[in-house]
C-alpha cells in the first residue's frame, strides 16, 4: 500500500479559503434576497453560508432573523442562541429573543433578554436615567423589588427632584415591608410636586390603612380626586377612609361608584366590608365573592365568608 502524505499546512489554508469564499458568497446572495424581501430564498442560502462558515456570527443571526419572519420560532432561537455564542456582545440577537419569547407568552425568557440588553446599555450610557427606568419596571413587574429599588435609587442619585421616581420608590418600599422609607419618600414627592396624583392618593390611603391621620388622609385622596376626578383607585381609597371614619352610608357611596369605574378586587372587598357593617350580610358575602372571583386565594376575603357560614350554622 503506497503512503499518502498528508495535505500541507498551507492546502489546509487554501481550502479553508476557498471554503469561507463560498460561504461569503452564499451570504451575500441572501442578503440581496432578504434586500427584495424573498425571506424564504434568503434562508436558504444563509442556510448554506453556515454550513461553509459555522462560526461566522452574523450568518447566524441573519439566519435566524429569517426563521423568525417565516414564523420557524425553535429554528430562530437555536441559530439566536448560537449567536449568544459566537458574540456575547450582539445586542440585536438578544432584542429578536425577547421579541420572540414574548410572542411565545415565556415572559421570564424574555425578561432574561431585556435585562441583559438594559444592563449592556446602562454600563455604556452611566447618565442616561431611562434606562435605569426601564430596567427597575422590569424588575418591578418580576416581583424583584430590591432589585427594583436599586435601579431607581440610581436615578435619584442623578436627578435627584424627580417626583416620579419618588412615587415608584414609595411604592416599592412598602412591597418590602419599608413603611416608614415609603412615607417619607412619598411626602418627598409631594413637596415638590404638590399635584402628583399618584403620591397624594397612595400616602392618604397609608394613613388610611394605619387608621391614623384620617382627616389628613382624607385631604390628601380628595387633592387627588380633584386633580383625576374619574380615578376609580383614588375613589376606593376615599371611601375605604370613609369606612374607617365609621361613616358606612357615604363609604358604600363612595366606593359604588369607584365600581363602576373600576372592576377591582379590592374594591369589591372593601364594599362587602361596609355591607357587613350594615348587617347587609347576603350584599356583603356577594361582593366578597366576586372580589375572589377576580383574585383567588385570598385567606382574609375566604375567613370573613366562612366566619358568616359558621354563624349561620350556629343559629
Amino acid at each position: 500500500m503506497a503512503f499518502v502524505c498528508p495535505p500541507s499546512a498551507g492546502a489546509f489554508a487554501n481550502e479553508d479559503r476557498i471554503a469561507l469564499a463560498k460561504g461569503l458568497a452564499h451570504y451575500a446572495m441572501g442578503y440581496r434576497d432578504d434586500l427584495l424581501g424573498q425571506t424564504n430564498h434568503a434562508v436558504l442560502e444563509y442556510e448554506k453560508a453556515a454550513q461553509f462558515d459555522g462560526s461566522g456570527y452574523l450568518v447566524r443571526l441573519r439566519l435566524g432573523t429569517g426563521y423568525a419572519r417565516l414564523n420557524m420560532l425553535p429554528e430562530a432561537i437555536s441559530q439566536l442562541q448560537a449567536v449568544h455564542q459566537l458574540n456575547p456582545g450582539d445586542m440585536q440577537s438578544h432584542y429578536l429573543l425577547a421579541l420572540i419569547y414574548s410572542n411565545q407568552r415565556q415572559y421570564d425568557n424574555a425578561a432574561k433578554e431585556y435585562e441583559i440588553i438594559l444592563k449592556t446599555f446602562s454600563r455604556e450610557e452611566p447618565q442616561n436615567i431611562e434606562i435605569y427606568g426601564y430596567l427597575g419596571q422590569l424588575y418591578y413587574s418580576q416581583r424583584k423589588y430590591d432589585q427594583a429599588i436599586e435601579q431607581f435609587e440610581k436615578i435619584l442619585a442623578v436627578e435627584s427632584s424627580n417626583a416620579d421616581v419618588m412615587y415608584m420608590l414609595g411604592s416599592l418600599y412598602l412591597e418590602t415591608g419599608q413603611k416608614e422609607r415609603a412615607v417619607a419618600i412619598l411626602k418627598q414627592s409631594i413637596s415638590i410636586d404638590p399635584e402628583h396624583d399618584g403620591s397624594l392618593n397612595t400616602l392618604g390611603y397609608l394613613y388610611t390603612e394605619d387608621g391614623k391621620n384620617l382627616d389628613e388622609a382624607m385631604t390628601l385622596i380628595q387633592r387627588a380626586l380633584d386633580i383625576v376626578p374619574e380615578n376609580g383607585a383614588y375613589l376606593d381609597s376615599l371611601g375605604w377612609a370613609y369606612y374607617k371614619k365609621g361613616m358606612y352610608d357615604k363609604a358604600l357611596e363612595t366606593l359604588k361608584k369607584a365600581d363602576a369605574l373600576l372592576r377591582d378586587p379590592v374594591i369589591y372587598d372593601h364594599i362587602g366590608d361596609v355591607c357587613s357593617k350594615l348587617n347587609w350580610t347576603d350584599e356583603a358575602v356577594k361582593y366578597w365573592k366576586l372580589s375572589l372571583e377576580l383574585l383567588p386565594g385570598q385567606d382574609d376575603v375566604l375567613e370573613k365568608i366562612e366566619s358568616v357560614d359558621n354563624r349561620r350554622v350556629s343559629k
